[in-house]
């Protein structure tokens, strides 16, 4: 999906890319500096992500299994938001970070089928 083609001007495909980098990455951990900026930019691509995931539902059948698979993905995302980070170890950061990027790649699916299905 191009940036063009993305509602709001977001680049979806930029910012899975970067989730499931975090996700699936077999390369080093980030220092813990490097681990906080990219939280950071997980919990900014929920926060502009979210919208546009409700959008596509506004123009959604209610009795759906996509509209209802996107909900899901919606409150699922703002309980992360709603989460406090860790200000212990290293490995609870990364856990944190990780389960953002997991609200990351499920509001970029369900935007995408929401997209598909109309």
């Amino acid at each position: 999906m191009s940036r063009a083609a993305s509602p709001m001007g977001l680049d979806i495909t930029a910012m899975r890319t970067e989730a499931e980098q975090l996700l699936f990455s077999t390369a080093e951990v980030p220092a813990y500096d490097g681990l906080c900026e990219l939280t950071l930019r997980m919990r900014g691509h929920i926060m502009q992500l979210t919208p546009a995931v409700e959008d596509g539902m506004a123009a959604h059948p209610h009795n759906d299994d996509v509209w209802a698979n996107a909900l899901g993905s919606v409150a699922r995302a703002g309980f992360r938001l709603l989460e406090e980070p860790p200000n212990g170890s290293l490995t609870q950061a990364i856990a944190y970070a990780q389960r953002l990027a997991r609200a990351v790649v499920a509001l970029a699916d369900a935007l995408a089928a929401l997209k598909a299905a109309r």
